[in-house]
């Protein structure tokens, strides 16, 4: 009896790391499907946001690749980002936060200098989800290492990192 008992034991403790994995690959998850230089359309009211750099968000109802790449001329009406598909996402809307870690920029209106800028965004689609950053002021164009990634409670689920680069004059 204590051989069965010992062996019931053993067999439990040998399915236990086959469960793991597979419950990890249920966790939401994202994919990155194109990246570079994009042409958006903005709508809706701009919206305050004090954890970014400008103050302000803006939401995009379409974007267009224009260019797949991670180096970025910093002039000012340039987007760049990337479009994502969401997995194993529950039903209904998503809050993810969206954070661009970039070099030191300094609102001239407010005088807060950042490195990050981040904010929540809910997302009900899973395909095709753009996130990205446009340069509307001159003082928000900083040469350097820019990364963006997208958080879910907590845990990065993707990251890109674009070099953006400051033409001469």
């Amino acid at each position: 009896m204590q051989r069965i008992a010992t062996l019931v034991v053993m067999l439990v403790l040998a399915a236990v790391p086959a469960a793991l994995p597979a419950a990890a690959a249920n966790e939401p998850s994202a994919t990155i499907l194109n990246y570079g230089r994009f042409e958006t359309r903005r709508t809706g009211e701009i919206e305050k946001s004090d954890r970014t750099a400008s103050g302000e968000l803006q939401s995009v109802d379409a974007h267009r690749l224009l260019q797949q790449t991670d180096e970025i001329m910093g002039q000012l009406g340039n987007s760049f980002g990337f479009d994502l598909r969401l997995s194993d996402f529950p039903p209904g809307a998503a809050t993810l936060t969206i954070r661009t870690t970039h070099p030191p920029i300094t609102n001239p209106k407010t005088g807060k200098a950042m490195t990050v800028s981040e904010y929540d965004w809910a997302v009900i689609g899973r395909e095709n989800v753009y996130f990205g950053y446009t340069f509307d002021y001159g003082w928000e164009i900083a040469e350097g290492i820019w990364t963006k990634q997208i958080l879910f409670n907590g845990k990065v689920i993707a990251e890109k990192k674009f070099k953006i680069v400051v033409p001469l004059n």
